[in-house]
């Protein structure tokens, strides 16, 4: 029995530290509708990253979050952001850092290294890919290659690529192989209710398509809300912002459009 007490505790003293790291990556059930924020604003005391952290606590699982410290992870780690990532993620956050591939101008290789820090410096779930091509035959073995490395650099991780408007099926799955978990195919402030997506993209898995309607007023949110739903929108983030930056701030409705989307899907 000894021997038995002495194993238990040694098995429990290795167990402690995987068990304490794994806070860090808490699972939770995937949600239906995600929330996926550009979140464009440097965290100065009492910036919306307090609010974001705060919103990502009281709905595990449903926030993601866009870092975008300069265009990209910038020329070295900034402690701030570091700081401001960590707590995101330990509130059950996730973070997706912010590339651009300039439409395919940019090298994939200029890509794939800015990926890079943003795991190695800021510990990023994923990968959002800005300017993404669209062109129907230009780009899409590009896009698969920055997947593929993307991939290689962590398994499993999130990218999601914004052309921000219609696409084609390949250039999230089709003949050149994957090149996104998901498309962002709505970036806008046009009349997002009379939005639909194209035929392909509403037989595609709802996790698989993201949309960014901006310009929302406090009354017209919820309607948004469930057009992007019954629109087969799996990823989502509405503000009341506008340009020349609709990103710079958390919209006055937020955390009331997270308790409207927790209790509806």
């Amino acid at each position: 029995m000894r021997l038995i007490r002495l194993l238990l505790i040694a098995f429990t003293c290795l167990a402690l530290p995987a068990l304490a790291g794994a806070q860090h990556e808490r699972a939770y059930p995937l949600p239906a509708l995600r929330v996926l924020v550009p979140a464009y604003f440097y965290p100065v005391p009492g910036s919306p990253w307090v609010r974001l952290t705060a919103a990502a606590d009281a709905h595990p699982g449903r926030i993601w979050a866009i870092g975008n410290p300069a265009s990209g992870p910038g020329a070295s780690p900034d402690p701030t952001y570091v700081t401001t990532f960590r707590a995101f993620r330990r509130a059950s956050g996730r973070l997706l850092g912010y590339v651009t591939s300039s439409y395919g101008a940019k090298s994939s290789a200029a890509v794939l290294a800015e990926s890079a820090l943003w795991f190695s410096w800021y510990g990023a779930d994923g990968i959002f890919v800005d300017e993404m091509d669209n062109t129907p035959g230009a780009h899409e073995a590009y896009y698969h290659a920055l997947y593929a490395g993307i991939q290689a650099q962590r398994p499993g991780a999130l990218v999601v690529a914004n052309p921000g408007t219609s696409s084609t099926l390949d250039y999230l799955d089709g003949s050149a192989g994957r090149c996104a978990s998901a498309l962002c195919l709505f970036e806008n402030s046009t009349p997002f209710l009379s939005w639909t997506p194209d035929a392909w993209a509403l037989a595609r898995a709802r996790k698989e398509l993201y949309a960014l309607p901006y310009g929302i007023s406090s009354s017209a949110w919820p309607a948004v809300v469930d057009h992007a739903f019954q629109s087969n929108v799996g990823w989502l983030y509405t503000t009341d912002d506008v340009l020349p930056n609709p990103w710079d701030t958390l919209p006055s409705y937020f955390e009331t459009m997270l308790d409207y989307v927790e209790l509806n899907y």
